[in-house]
């Protein structure tokens, strides 16, 4: 009988400890400043810095200053075939434990950029901004209304509901674009959207604040008028629908052809920012390549 006791305290340290390994929700708060979700993350293993978490950005990026200021050095490669003329090179820094709480340790390639204007309007320094290639192969889910992001084992089942009752959307990502000459990642470049009832696809970027922003071609495609080259983005109304849910009259911006604004774009037909995806609870699955988006 003495046994017994000694047996039933081991089986609660053993449940105990299951239990902590199991536990697959560590909240990381972030402070959603002017638009922007910043995040306390770590370089070099245990480097503090604040990023902006940018979802839809293939590559993450490192400001310049900050690059001098932790002693990182710079190299470059080239972007496609090289033939000795007119190369096309991209410049990277190696940064080695890149990561956020709850998150896979990744040692990154991040493109030198600038983080200027983003450091002026968060009111802090910022390092750089994190993309796809911190995500790569986990499942991310932001809440806006808590402002907190978790790391997860597994997303919400394909037949989940929110509080309502209603189903929640579940959008599927296009396959990473293929590339030999460089490493590729997956974005949240989803299907199922449509505005003014025609389908278009949405890359769902944090790191871009605005509601929708659309190319010119994808403006003409459908049916919008499109502003000239000198002229300012254009503000339009729509009628947009998500997985059978409708929002009428959400307002986007055109860009101009050719401007560097439309450059932002990347290639992609529109780009969705937090302005409109914090309305929502939204779940990044990067290894499943699905989207789950909850109203809130």
């Amino acid at each position: 009988m003495r046994k017994f006791p000694m047996l039933l305290f081991l089986l609660l340290c053993l449940f105990t400890i299951s239990a902590a390994q199991t536990a697959d929700e560590v909240e990381v708060p972030f402070k959603f400043e002017k638009g922007l979700m910043i995040v306390d993350a770590k370089i070099k293993g245990d480097t503090p810095v604040k990023v902006v978490v940018a979802t839809g950005a293939q590559y993450s990026i490192i400001d310049s200053t900050q690059m001098e200021k932790h002693k990182l050095q710079a190299a470059y490669a080239a972007d496609d075939v090289v033939r000795g003329r007119n190369d096309s090179t991209y410049t990277f820094v190696p940064v080695s434990g890149v990561s956020i709480q709850g998150s896979k340790s990744k040692n990154l390639q991040m493109r030198l950029g600038s983080m200027e204007r983003v450091s002026e309007a968060a009111g802090t320094e910022i390092f750089g901004a994190l993309g796809a290639d911190v995500f790569e192969g986990q499942i991310v889910q932001i809440d806006f209304k808590k402002s907190v992001m978790k790391f997860l084992s597994k997303g919400p089942a394909k037949d989940a509901k929110d509080a309502s009752g209603k189903a929640l959307v579940v959008l599927q990502m296009d396959e990473k674009e293929s590339n030999p000459f460089k490493k590729t990642h997956v974005v949240p470049n989803v299907r199922g959207a449509k505005i003014n009832g025609k389908e278009i696809k949405l890359l769902l970027d944090t790191g871009r604040v605005t509601t929708i922003a659309l190319s010119a071609a994808s403006a003409k495609k459908l049916g919008l008028t499109a502003p000239e080259e000198n002229e300012q983005p254009r503000a339009e109304k729509v009628s947009f629908e998500i997985a059978g849910q409708q929002i009428p009259d959400l307002p986007i911006a055109v860009f101009p052809k050719g401007t560097a604004a439309e450059r932002t774009l990347g290639g992609h037909e529109a780009v969705v920012g937090t302005v409109f995806l914090k309305n929502f609870m939204v779940t990044l699955d990067y290894k499943n390549k699905t989207v789950t988006m909850e109203r809130q």
